[in-house]
């Protein structure tokens, strides 16, 4: 994966400020997600950055979160009194995080720098930016 050269910190509250979480540090990666996970959940790509586990600190309500399993070893998160998508979790321990929901403290906004899953897209979504576009994982 394309490593992004964006070390900073960023916050994350649910819409009901239940669940709260800090990231530190530069994500493996930052891209749009149209995998059909993503697609079916949100409405449409994802805009996502991917953390390692230890860049991200739970501040409160890791204790109230639904968690679904719909693919073995991947876990996705939401808040049980508001329904935000919290986060994700891959088996290789990658922390899939809502982009649009960070606030940033310090450091670059975090932005796109490709498309992964282009291959799962469906009919109405239709990139139409230059950034580089995978079928599935970028190597």
């Amino acid at each position: 994966m394309a490593e992004v050269e964006a070390e900073g910190k960023y916050t994350y509250e649910c819409l009901c400020k239940a669940v709260g979480y800090e990231v530190t540090g530069a994500p493996a990666m930052a891209c749009m997600c149209h995998c059909e996970s993503c697609r079916v959940y949100g409405g449409a790509a994802g805009n996502v950055a991917a953390f390692p586990v230890d860049q991200v600190n739970y501040t409160k309500g890791r204790d109230t979160l639904i968690v679904y399993e719909g693919v073995p070893g991947k876990e996705r998160m939401a808040c049980k009194t508001c329904g935000s998508w919290v986060q994700n979790t891959l088996p290789n321990g990658l922390q899939i995080i809502p982009i649009g929901g960070l606030k940033t403290l310090s450091g670059p906004v975090l932005k796109p720098t490709m498309h992964i899953f282009t291959g799962d897209r469906g009919d109405m979504d239709m990139p139409t930016d230059e950034l580089p576009k995978h079928e599935g994982w970028p190597v």
